[in-house]
């Protein structure tokens, strides 16, 4: 048997209206009174119909995700707080993966289009290859870029990747390094250009012959490993190995080992995203803390910002990361300043 929003009403002590307001999220009804409705809901099974309900407000109540690899460490935990933030709020998220494919990835951003959502967050597979799409998407719904960036002119909410990398020369500078290799992947994200312009730029003036250790390939720890051997094939080890990500670190360490070298007693690396891999490298890795929650929140907020004022548009916010110092590039530490400075890390 059906339950009825006036059976809600009546178990709840409250108006059908009361009702309506307190399920869909609307903050004007008092938290406590919203909780209570959301109890008798609750406790007689009521199931809001989402059709009638789409049809009368003009609003499926829906937001669509795009993003390129859901495998991608980065993604689980952004999803995750984006799915938490928009179920406080009485919408539903549409998740869609493009598996790393530009022409999937118009044919998901159209698909949510049918599905008539209310607004879009997309992670762009490509930063050039990818940009129809996404400008096709914010000119039919409030859209946000999240963590990538395929169009300048368009909100996005990411992390500061120069403020990151500047991070990682610093501590590598202040641990006495003057020599660095770069492995990461080519640059067709906006994340991963913007780490490696910024790499470049800064060791450069200290190191004019850092541009040639640098490989490009993929994030994954077999290109790690296939690139840290390169770089031991090819000349004098460098003092430090920049990784752009934790999975690329962690196959360079496993390099490194197979044949005799030592992090950090003969190199010291470091990776990218603090993944659980950084802690079960060993050694423990250094690597930058992307703020994942807080940007999946912040997205939320500000495509609900805009989507309940009517804007087309909105606003853009760039998070800080922190660095996460372990035993990988500790080589000022002694050996139990590193273990605490790797439990400090979690």
């Amino acid at each position: 048997m059906t339950v009825t929003i006036r059976e809600v009403a009546d178990a709840a002590g409250v108006s059908t209206a009361t009702v309506s307001r307190a399920l869909s999220g609307v903050q004007t009804v008092d938290p406590a009174l919203a909780e209570r409705v959301r109890r008798s809901a609750e406790s007689l099974g009521y199931r809001a119909n989402r059709v009638a309900r789409a049809l009368r407000r003009q609003s499926t109540q829906t937001i669509g995700v795009v993003v390129p690899d859901i495998t991608n460490p980065f993604y689980p935990a952004v999803i995750q707080a984006v799915e938490r933030e928009l179920r406080q709020g009485g919408l539903s998220l549409l998740l869609c993966d493009a598996g790393n494919d530009v022409d999937v990835e118009a044919e998901l951003v159209r698909n949510l289009f049918d599905h008539q959502v209310d607004g879009l967050l997309i992670s762009a597979c490509d930063k050039i290859a990818s940009q129809p799409a996404v400008q096709q998407a914010a000119s039919r719904v409030p859209l946000l870029q999240i963590g990538r960036r395929a169009v300048a002119e368009l909100p996005y909410v990411g992390v500061d990747q120069a403020d990151a990398m500047g991070q990682v020369i610093r501590h590598l500078t202040g641990e006495g390094c003057s020599t660095f290799g770069y492995i990461g992947p080519q640059p067709d994200i906006s994340t991963a250009s913007e780490r490696l312009d910024v790499y470049l730029a800064l060791v450069r003036r200290l190191d004019p012959a850092a541009a040639g250790r640098t490989y490009l390939g993929d994030s994954s720890m077999s290109w790690g490993r296939e690139a840290a051997t390169r770089l031991l094939a090819s000349g004098p080890l460098p003092d430090a190995i920049v990784c752009a990500s934790d999975q690329a670190a962690a196959g360079a360490l496993q390099a490194l080992r197979e044949h005799g070298v030592t992090a950090p007693g003969d190199v010291v690396v470091t990776g990218f995203d603090d993944t659980l891999l950084a802690q079960a490298c060993e050694p423990q890795l250094t690597t930058v803390r992307q703020p994942l929650a807080e940007l999946g929140a912040r997205a939320v907020t500000a495509l609900r910002a805009a989507i309940d004022g009517g804007l087309r548009q909105p606003q853009s916010a760039v998070l800080t990361a922190e660095l996460v110092v372990r035993g990988s590039s500790q080589r000022s530490a002694q050996p139990a300043v590193a273990g605490n400075a790797a439990g400090e890390g979690q």
